[in-house]
């Protein structure tokens, strides 16, 4: 019965000197918990409210100083005096060689977004264009930037269009109308943006709102104009659109020609939070794996467009689990003291389990091979024979777990070891261009500014050859799209194989476009390069039935060489080898030109 009830002594004391212990210290925890996990996602809402709020400024003071630009731009008294002029009069006319002179100092304001400034008449009808070939004459009466500005007599931004003839080009037209000294309305200044610029606003630097945070460009129908990390979404609804709706929108291009269902996404509760006009909600996004994310809108002042930033909750919240890992140490401490002084008490009340207890002290020291010795068949002999069946199962336990661990390890070193290797085929497949197998344009942008620091630092020239395929246009519309691609894949591989150095990059640049970067080369060594690719492609003798250059594919080529230096944009490589590729084309095709500015003549 005494020691029955000194166990009963032991338990008791055990129990009350945890209940006292831990059940306030488990109040207090669990009270700082959801007070931390407030204050985290009010500073985290702050930080991506200010990163959504500056960037939606951003947009703004875009839109707002074009719309000002291109309103001040079609007072120039040059292009009013053109378009005064009849059809007949404007041709080849003082008037018409200044408007033009006007127009391509305007877009050299920005030669690497501006894709082209125009002038179309009352018809719509584009009478001067920077970018000749394709725009002179083209009828563009039906677009809302040439009809808008005659209707309000206001400057007008459109929204993002997709190109019809220039794949994944996105463009962001301005507009204005031009007025005679008594202000009627005599036609309309158009500008061409290539929608990137816009797009680089939102992606850029959204690492500042947070760890892993993430940029959204919503427009007035929810459709994706940006993601920074999910640019597969872009030009898909956030949910599916009526199918009147989705025929508007592709007519006026701003929605690619695919099936329905492949133009949308279901992210209903953010649809309910746009239209409810929240400034923030907290819900999973596909595009993040149905990650829950904490997100922030904002919206712009000039298009009914809405910016969002976005964080894994998980990440705003990681202190909080921090502070429950150390809590839970805290916990496993305390317990343990009391446990301790629990005992230690109990030993002076119950003297006779003394032994017994430093029997287990050495066990859980570590000496597993410890028993105790059993001289009675009371309490004490009953608890010294449990302690020794546990002891055996314990290391019996712990022996047959060291072997499952050292199995397991071994298990995840293997799928280490593979998902290595395929987190380095995927890196492979996306740098290459997936139809010519060569390096897309995401690997030569990284490539190039690479490049251009180290040899900066080096001092050493870098060369670029941008070179076209002659009258591709002409070849797709007569051997089909598939016998275009097979063309882009011989052309690709065949430079790809007269470019021999390791450090050579070949890269699709666009469309039927691609790129040669030579580092450690000047422009002698480039202008070797872009007569071998020519002739390797002569060889090749690729049937070309459409062509006025020759019976066969020919390439026109731009070369441009520098010496880049700190206070050079990779930037002026690009435009200059751009410009000699067109210096090539108007010269009649089936050539190479080089630069006329070469910057490498710039330094300080």
């Amino acid at each position: 019965m005494k020691q029955s009830l000194l166990g009963g002594i032991r338990t008791k004391l055990i129990t009350s000197f945890l209940i006292v212990a831990l059940i306030p210290l488990l109040l207090l925890s669990f009270i700082n918990k959801q007070t931390t996990e407030k204050a985290l996602t009010d500073n985290a809402k702050q930080a991506l409210s200010a990163a959504a709020n500056e960037t939606a400024n951003r947009i703004d003071a875009f839109i707002d100083g074009n719309l000002n630009a291109v309103r001040v731009e079609a007072i120039l008294p040059g292009l009013a005096r053109y378009l005064s002029l009849t059809p007949k009069q404007r041709d080849d006319s003082p008037e018409m060689k200044l408007a033009t002179e006007t127009l391509i100092r305007l877009s050299r304001k920005d030669m690497l977004n501006i894709i082209s400034y125009s002038l179309l008449d009352l018809n719509g009808k584009n009478v001067l264009d920077t970018y000749t070939t394709p725009n002179i004459g083209k009828d563009e009466s039906v677009e809302d930037y040439f009809k808008k500005p005659l209707e309000t007599g206001l400057s007008f931004v459109s929204s993002m269009k997709r190109s019809p003839t220039i794949p994944d080009l996105i463009t962001l037209f301005f507009s204005s109308p031009v007025r005679n000294a008594k202000g009627d309305i005599l036609g309309v200044l158009r500008v061409s943006y290539n929608a990137t610029v816009v797009q680089q606003l939102v992606t850029r630097e959204t690492e500042r709102a947070g760890a892993k945070s993430f940029a959204i460009l919503l427009d007035e129908n929810n459709i994706y104009l940006a993601h920074s990390t999910a640019p597969n979404l872009l030009f898909k609804s956030i949910v599916p659109l009526p199918l009147d709706v989705v025929i508007k929108l592709q007519q006026e291009r701003r929605l690619p020609n695919y099936p329905v269902k492949e133009l949308a996404t279901n992210e209903s509760k953010l649809k309910q939070a746009l239209d409810n006009k929240q400034s923030d909600l907290i819900t999973s996004l596909s595009a993040t794996g149905n990650q829950v994310n904490l997100i922030v809108i904002a919206r712009l002042k000039y298009k009914p467009w809405s910016v969002l930033f976005a964080q894994p909750l998980a990440v705003a919240l990681a202190p909080v689990e921090k502070q429950i890992r150390d809590a839970m140490f805290l916990f496993a401490i305390i317990a343990s003291v009391v446990t301790i002084i629990a005992f230690a008490i109990g030993q002076v009340l119950t003297k006779p389990i003394i032994s017994l207890t430093n029997i287990v002290f050495q066990f859980t020291a570590g000496n597993l091979d410890i028993r105790a010795k059993i001289s009675s068949k009371d309490e004490i002999g009953q608890l010294a024979k449990s302690f020794n069946n546990m002891a055996l199962q314990l290391q019996t336990s712990l022996e047959t777990l060291e072997q499952q661990v050292q199995e397991r390890t071994a298990e995840l070193l293997i799928a280490k070891e593979k998902a290595e290797d395929v987190n380095q085929k995927l890196e492979q497949l996306v740098n290459l261009d997936g139809l010519t197998q060569v390096a897309n344009r995401r690997c030569f942008d990284g490539r190039l500014q690479a490049e251009w620091k180290r040899l900066a630092q080096e001092q050493q020239p870098l060369s670029l050859i941008l070179l076209d395929v002659d009258k591709f246009k002409s070849y797709n519309d007569y051997y089909g799209h598939l016998g275009g691609d097979h063309c882009l894949i011989i052309i690709a591989q065949t430079v790809q194989q007269t470019v021999h150095r390791p450090a050579d990059l070949v890269a699709r640049y666009g469309g039927e476009e691609f790129s040669v970067l030579l580092p450690n080369t000047d422009l002698v060594g480039a202008i070797k390069v872009a007569e071998s690719i020519q002739q390797a492609i002569h060889d090749q003798a690729i049937p070309h039935a459409k062509s006025d250059v020759k019976d066969i594919v020919t390439l026109s080529l731009g070369i441009s060489s520098v010496i880049p230096t700190w206070d050079i944009k990779p930037d002026i490589l690009i435009a200059s080898a751009d410009q000699a590729m067109y210096n090539a084309k108007q010269k009649g095709r089936d050539r190479y030109s080089t630069a006329d500015f070469l910057p490498i003549n710039t330094q300080c």
